[in-house]
């Protein structure tokens, strides 16, 4: 058998350590420190739970207007799909009268403003206006 030639190795050199320049650092502004928490509960103010309307007038047709029952425009409710939310939901009209009245309640307090309280009954039309039997 022939014997295969044998390749030297070349020697290697170590390789020489470049001394390696610090890195900039960039300093971040320090953060002041967060108050600790109380134990106390802290109680967030509710949200509104209401959407305010627009009362537009009575339901009528061509000639005769029907006085028992007004239309309502709420505001946001701009489509048909919109208004069926609201099918159920009990609605107010506040206004303030010229003569004081007592209200209900332990207190025996007279006040200007009035309340007539209604339910929406039905949709009416594409716009997103809505029905309700009421006594404005």
């Amino acid at each position: 058998m022939a014997e295969k030639p044998t390749k030297e190795k070349a020697e290697k050199k170590p390789k020489e350590k470049v001394e390696k320049k610090p890195k900039k650092t960039i300093e971040k502004p320090t953060e002041p420190a967060k108050p600790k928490k109380s134990k106390r509960m802290i109680r967030k103010k509710p949200g509104r739970l209401y959407a305010k309307a627009v009362f537009t007038g009575f339901q009528r047709g061509q000639r005769n207007q029907n006085e028992n029952t007004a239309l309502l425009a709420v505001e946001g409710c701009k489509t048909q799909e919109d208004s069926k939310f609201y099918v159920g939901k009990k609605c107010v009209f506040v206004f303030k009268a010229k003569n004081r009245t007592r209200v209900p309640g332990p207190v025996k307090k007279k006040t200007k403003v009035r309340a007539i309280w209604g339910k929406v009954t039905r949709t009416h039309g594409c716009s997103g206006a809505m029905l309700y039997p009421s006594l404005i």
